[in-house]
C-alpha cells in the first residue's frame, strides 16, 4: 500500500466512523456541550471540515477554500472570516447552531473535493513544500511554510483521529455507551 492509498483509507474510515458517531443525534444533542469551554460536536465536526478544507483547497492547491468559494459561510449562518479554531468561551457560546443536515451537507462538500484532489495526485508531489499556510490570519503561519504534502497529511490525519475520538465521548456522556 503506497501513502496515497494509505491516506485515502483513513480519511474513508475517518468519515464511517464519525457517521456512526453521528447517526440518531438530534440538533440539542449535537449542539450541546458539557461545560462553557467545552466544543459541542457540531463545532467539532464543523472545526474538522474547515480544516480539511484549508489543507485541501489552499495549502495543497493554491486555490480558494469551499468556505468562501462555495459561500458555506453564509448557508451556516456565519462570518466569511469566521475562525478556524482556538476559541473562547465566549466565543463558543455564541457559535450558531447547527443541524445535522447542515453539518453535513458542508462536511460532503468538503470530502468530495479532497477525493477528487486524492485522485489526481502524483507521488512526486508528496514531497513538494508548497510554501503557503493553511491558516494565514494565524500568527503561527511560519512553520506551514516548509509543511510537504505529505507532512500535511500525517498532521490531517493526526487532528480527525483526535476529534473522532471526542464525538464519541460527547455522544457518550449524553447517551451512554453504544446508544
Amino acid at each position: 500500500m503506497d501513502l496515497l492509498e494509505f491516506v485515502t483509507e483513513m480519511l474513508e474510515e475517518y468519515h464511517n466512523r464519525l457517521y456512526t458517531y453521528l447517526d440518531g443525534l438530534t440538533t440539542k444533542e449535537i449542539n450541546w456541550r458539557p461545560d462553557s469551554s467545552a466544543n459541542s460536536i457540531a463545532f467539532i465536526v464543523w472545526h474538522t471540515a474547515r480544516v480539511e478544507d484549508r489543507w485541501f483547497q489552499l495549502f495543497c492547491q493554491g486555490i480558494c477554500d469551499l468556505w468562501v468559494d462555495g459561500r458555506w459561510f453564509d448557508k451556516l449562518g456565519m462570518d466569511e472570516n469566521q475562525p478556524v479554531a482556538r476559541y473562547k468561551p465566549k466565543e463558543l457560546e455564541d457559535f450558531p447552531i447547527l443541524t445535522m443536515d447542515e453539518l453535513k451537507s458542508y462536511f460532503e462538500a468538503v470530502r468530495s473535493e479532497t477525493k477528487k484532489y486524492l485522485v489526481n495526485i502524483g507521488p512526486e508531489e508528496l514531497k513538494k513544500a508548497p510554501g503557503r499556510s493553511p491558516f494565514p490570519e494565524s500568527s503561527s503561519a511560519s512553520p506551514f511554510e516548509k509543511f510537504t504534502i505529505q507532512r500535511m497529511f500525517r498532521q490531517l490525519i493526526q487532528e480527525e483521529i483526535q476529534h473522532l475520538g471526542q464525538v464519541g465521548i460527547l455522544r457518550g456522556l449524553q447517551r451512554g455507551l453504544d446508544k
